[in-house]
């Protein structure tokens, strides 16, 4: 065989071995995914494409050194390809040396001014030294204590810390939703429901009856929250806050989401965001939530949680419930890959769903996909629904 033909040959045979490599990693079998491209590498070491490849999986494995090496080599062999640079910027955030990613993110503009993305990027890291630069110069005293949590109900925290919260990210993000069964007990679903006609909970109050929009009526909780929702915001943020900043990581991006929610508040003060989130839902016979997308705030968190609060309906004995009222997920925008996912659920059964995008992998790389979410048509009954997004609104 002639040399051209044995480099394509190689060739051929290291992108197979990269796609396998990925494939892996997409299947959270990092160590795997390492063995493979390096394999790659060794079948085409002058590939930039490919050390490019090895470093983006070893800094999934938190091998920041062996990462850093990979992404210098390749980019020796390709002096003006973006991606090393951009790749070595966002492992330098993560490490807190962000004058350190603005520099080589700097860098990858020079030899790709055209893409917007890298752009964005670079303003993300500067305005972070700038905040980081505002905070030395007017640091909290001890005369500024930090805001003293709501009063909560400890009852809800080990249900939530019982469950397989491994699992449970693996569906996330896998799907983009993921429902936790009988997550709230039918004596509080049933106080909550009692409280939909309480006025003095609630600062706003929405009747949706448009037919491309939805037909329903929404109630916004007012300060402060009750506390059987307090806690079990509280409760369940820490742990989708650990899946959210999994897939930060995945992304290669920068930001990292508090390790628990009083954390995420203060971020959403600091962008005027202050109006508490939680809302209760009424769907009477016809009742529906047309698909959406939720994009109120500069600040807002991946996942959102929807706890139904009335029991589906029995077919035998025609019980008080509903029918119907499926949760709809889908892609955007909808097409012949994409699909609709309707999704049943019942009282206390709790639905994690991505709020506006979720994670999906391409070609070996994560990006987000766009994704819609409502609620199918009550065919019968009633049902009430808690709606618990992360973040405040402004």
């Amino acid at each position: 065989m002639n040399p051209k033909k044995t480099k394509e040959k190689e060739r051929r045979r290291a992108r197979k071995l990269a796609d396998e490599a990925w494939a892996a990693a997409d299947q959270n079998n990092l160590d795997l995914a390492e063995k493979i491209i390096r394999r790659a590498v060794a079948t085409q070491p002058d590939n930039p494409v490919l050390w490019n490849d090895q470093g983006m999986i070893l800094s999934l494995r938190s091998k920041d050194d062996d990462a850093e090496k990979a992404f210098r080599t390749a980019i020796s062999l390709a002096p003006s390809y973006a991606e090393p640079f951009t790749n070595l910027a966002a492992m330098r955030a993560r490490q807190g040396c962000v004058r350190d990613a603005i520099h080589w993110m700097e860098k990858a503009i020079m030899h790709a001014p055209q893409t917007a993305a890298y752009v964005d990027r670079l303003e993300a890291y500067r305005a972070l030294v700038q905040n980081t630069s505002q905070l030395l110069a007017h640091p909290m005293t001890a005369e500024e204590p930090a805001p003293k949590p709501d009063q909560v109900s400890p009852a809800v925290f080990p249900r939530v810390a019982s469950l397989d919260w491994q699992e449970l990210s693996r569906r996330l993000t896998r799907e983009g939703w993921a429902v936790i069964p009988a997550l709230v007990d039918p004596s509080t679903c049933a106080e909550l429901r009692c409280r939909f006609d309480d006025d003095t909970l609630f600062a706003k109050t929405v009747v949706m009856d448009r037919d491309e929009f939805g037909k329903g009526v929404y109630r916004y909780f007012k300060p402060p929250l009750p506390s059987v929702v307090d806690s079990l915001r509280r409760a369940v943020y820490p742990h989708v806050a650990s899946i959210a900043n999994d897939w930060q990581r995945l992304l290669c991006e920068i930001g990292r989401f508090p390790d628990d929610w009083e954390g995420f508040r203060v971020q959403c003060q600091k962008a005027g965001q202050t109006m508490p989130t939680p809302i209760l839902l009424k769907y009477g016979t016809g009742g529906f939530n047309g698909l959406h997308r939720d994009l109120r705030g500069a600040v807002y968190f991946p996942i959102q949680m929807a706890v139904v609060l009335s029991p589906l309906m029995d077919l035998s004995t025609q019980a008080e419930g509903f029918r119907g009222g499926e949760f709809l997920f889908c892609d955007v925008p909808e097409g012949t890959k994409s699909r609709r996912r309707a999704i049943p659920a019942g009282m206390g059964d709790a639905l994690l769903f991505c709020t506006r995008d979720r994670l999906v992998c391409v070609g070996g790389a994560y990006g987000l996909q766009p994704v819609k979410h409502g609620v199918n048509q009550i065919t019968e009954g009633t049902r009430f629904v808690l709606g618990v997004p992360f973040h405040e609104y402004r």
